[in-house]
């Protein structure tokens, strides 16, 4: 199930003792945006402002096991990853996007990852 991008998550997450992770540097260069999708949000149009449905590439948002993370520019999806929640839960940030420099997070006090404090 896991992809190249996802266990390149896994490892950052890992290194960083579980309390952090910089996406910024992961899914290639040419995207500018990082959206996620977790469980039960099919509402990826809505979060990523142009049309493109989860919903025709992937049914695992059906599942409470698993988070989309979705590499974008501002009109076309470069790269999606489905990555399990027990590696890295994103639940929280569910229908955001995030641009490049701010694709950073933090463990938040319920052990999923947030946007840090500013």
């Amino acid at each position: 199930m896991a992809n190249g991008t996802s266990e390149e998550i896994y490892a950052d997450i890992k290194a960083n003792n579980f309390k952090k992770l910089n996406l910024s540097m992961m899914g290639g260069d040419k995207w500018t945006k990082v959206c996620f999708l977790g469980p039960y949000n099919e509402m990826s149009e809505n979060a990523l402002g142009f049309n493109w449905q989860v919903s025709e590439h992937t049914d695992v948002l059906k599942s409470d096991v698993l988070n989309v993370i979705v590499f974008a520019t501002e009109s076309e999806v470069i790269e999606y990853v489905l990555h399990s929640r027990n590696k890295g839960d994103f639940w929280q940030l569910s229908g955001e996007c995030f641009n490049r420099e701010n694709a950073k997070f933090i463990k938040g006090s319920g052990g999923d990852f947030v946007r840090p404090k500013a």
